[in-house]
């Protein structure tokens, strides 16, 4: 088995099955789809390892299990539009791109977008749009409304503006601070997935996660819950 294969099977084993990540369309996603490419080259080493990682720029890549959790939070149809806010290079909508029928993928870096969109098509996957955009907190409301939302970072709050792109009965998923870590970008989280139910949303916590807060979803000075 060649040693990407092992690296990747060796995460299926010993990050995710062993942490209650029993679909088999995710795990079969995330064994398909090598995580190197989506990185600089120094950090190839270190694509399966159980920690977000540093890819320059304030920005990271969330570690795999608790990609692996919010992807099981959000319960990804094959019939699904979904839109994945801090795409980065492209390794979320890579993997999303297997479970739903399209997908729209946003991030701030017009660098990391035109990289993903090389990684799109080296894989051929066709179902994936990307968009270089100024503000991810925005999202993309142009290919709203989305059945399910996927934030690749920890953030602050919820901006309204997300939750009206929702469809009804749509879910978003993300990490969401609860306690901030003294030097840390990030601080200690809850996996939180967020359900419109026509004009209401229910938030319900499930998992402790700690990742950094991705540029735009900072709680802003004076701002209160």
């Amino acid at each position: 088995m060649p040693k990407s294969a092992l690296m990747r099977n060796n995460m299926m084993l010993g990050q995710l099955l062993t942490n209650d990540i029993g679909d088999k369309r995710i795990l079969d996603a995330m064994t398909a789809i090598p995580r190197e490419p989506f990185l600089p080259e120094a950090l190839r080493g270190a694509a399966y390892v159980d920690e977000d990682l540093s890819v320059g720029n304030g920005r990271y890549i969330m570690e795999p299990l608790v990609f692996a959790r919010l992807l099981d939070l959000a319960r990804v149809a094959p019939d699904c539009r979904v839109l994945v806010i801090g795409c980065l290079t492209g390794y979320s909508a890579a993997i999303l791109s297997k479970l739903a029928a399209h997908v729209t993928a946003i991030d701030s870096d017009e660098t990391a977008i035109q990289q993903a969109r090389g990684h799109m098509e080296r894989l051929t996957l066709s179902n994936v749009n990307l968009h270089h955009v100024k503000n991810m907190a925005e999202g993309y409301p142009l290919s709203a409304p989305y059945n399910i939302i996927v934030i690749g970072g920890a953030i602050d709050v919820i901006p309204e503006t997300l939750s009206k792109q929702l469809a009804i009965g749509g879910r978003l998923v993300c990490v969401q601070n609860i306690s901030k870590r003294v030097g840390s970008k990030g601080g200690l989280g809850k996996g939180l997935l967020v359900t419109r139910f026509d004009h209401t949303m229910q938030h319900r916590e499930h998992f402790d996660a700690s990742c950094p807060i991705l540029p735009g979803f900072e709680l802003k000075p004076g701002f209160s819950f």
